[in-house]
């Protein structure tokens, strides 16, 4: 199969910049927590985020909030035991993991609800109501 030159400069800044993204998302010093990838939506009433976790078990995750911020944080294991395998190459992420988002509105804290489907974690979190001002009829004369 012939490659063209033209393919390998398409290719390659795709691969370089993964590399580059992979040991940016990793830490500078050893042992730093990597961050996964989530999304955030938002609509009048809830926030929405999605958090991807793939190989990540739900007992090993910690949610907390407060107020505006979420946090998530865990520690993936990896599947193999490197006494017994020889690594041939390795792009996941493994080792602890931290994600924190702060958002613009505060949160109901206690109506924050979560749930692990097929590496996606997907936490619902309600918006505190504002209050949004009342008229005061003023008696009298």
């Amino acid at each position: 199969m012939f490659i063209s030159p033209f393919d390998t400069l398409r290719v390659l800044p795709r691969k370089l910049m993964m590399e580059v993204w992979r040991r940016l998302n990793t830490g500078l010093n050893e042992g730093e927590p990597w961050e996964p990838l989530a999304d955030v939506y938002e609509t009048n009433t809830d926030y929405y985020v999605f958090v991807e976790l793939p190989g990540v078990k739900k007992e090993d995750i910690v949610l907390t909030i407060d107020k505006n911020k979420l946090s998530v944080r865990g520690n993936k294991v990896k599947r193999v035991d490197e006494d017994d395998e020889k690594t041939v190459f390795c792009e996941c992420l493994y080792g602890s993991f931290e994600k924190v988002i702060e958002l613009a509105d505060e949160i109901e804290e206690d109506k924050v609800n979560a749930e692990m489907q097929m590496g996606l974690l997907k936490i619902t979190m309600p918006k505190k109501s504002v209050s949004v001002g009342k008229r005061i009829i003023v008696s009298g004369e």
